[in-house]
């Protein structure tokens, strides 16, 4: 009896391959992305510039490194809270689970340390606005984590307390991340305390500033020795 044998033909893969790449779905989000992206930039250069002494070059290089910085608040945070939660919660994970979350929390934590510490090498004019922008944004997300954790918490407990074990974990965990966030970004106020991330930088720039001065105290005293 004969038997029928099916050919591999991999220009059918191909074609599949192709149309799946360029299907109406992946060429709108691929241009869509960018131009949302090219967009957000371009407002934040917009009040970026309107502050005396700022330089285009500087505004960018701020930018990308606060956008640089929120990757890396994220991949550790990614890293971070499944761990704390298995922990408290009495879950073991698999080796596997445990090294890739301690991969991305360092991966995000010399993400954060890398930009910031290029950050600070820009003048204060240029990444007045971006820095600005940068703490209130987590801020907000901290004060809102906080508030929706702690709502949640209190609709949960008005139906009684819950049975199940461990039930309190995630929203604790929660609320003290959102309570990290909003004390680590706290404003600055007339005592003279500022925020832990805005700390960073203040600090490096005045120690320039410092080490600056006695350069110029030399010049005007060889100026006046000349004359």
């Amino acid at each position: 009896m004969p038997t029928l044998t099916l050919y591999h033909n991999p220009l059918m893969e191909d074609a599949s391959l192709l149309s799946t790449i360029f299907s109406f779905v992946s060429v709108f989000y691929g241009l869509l992305v960018p131009l949302l992206v090219l967009q957000a930039v371009a407002l934040l250069f917009i009040p970026s510039l309107m502050k005396p002494g700022a330089q285009p070059s500087g505004v960018g290089a701020a930018i990308f490194s606060y956008l640089m910085e929120s990757v890396g608040i994220l991949l550790m945070t990614v890293g971070a809270l499944p761990t704390v939660i298995s922990v408290l919660a009495g879950v073991e994970l698999s080796g596997t689970t445990y090294f890739t979350l301690l991969v991305l929390f360092a991966a995000g934590g010399l993400l954060f340390l890398w930009h910031d510490n290029r950050v600070r090498e820009i003048e204060d004019a240029s990444r007045a606005v971006p820095a600005t922008i940068f703490m209130y944004m987590f801020k907000i997300m901290g004060f809102l984590i906080v508030f929706l954790w702690v709502l949640s918490l209190f609709t949960t407990l008005m139906q009684g307390i819950p049975t199940e074990q461990g039930w309190w974990i995630l929203p604790l965990v929660m609320i003290v991340y959102g309570t990290l966030l909003t004390w680590c970004t706290h404003a600055e106020t007339r005592s003279g305390t500022q925020s832990v991330f805005r700390s960073i930088t203040t600090s490096s720039s005045s120690a320039r500033k410092t080490k600056k001065a006695p350069l110029r105290k030399r010049a005007s005293s060889s100026k006046g020795r000349k004359r």
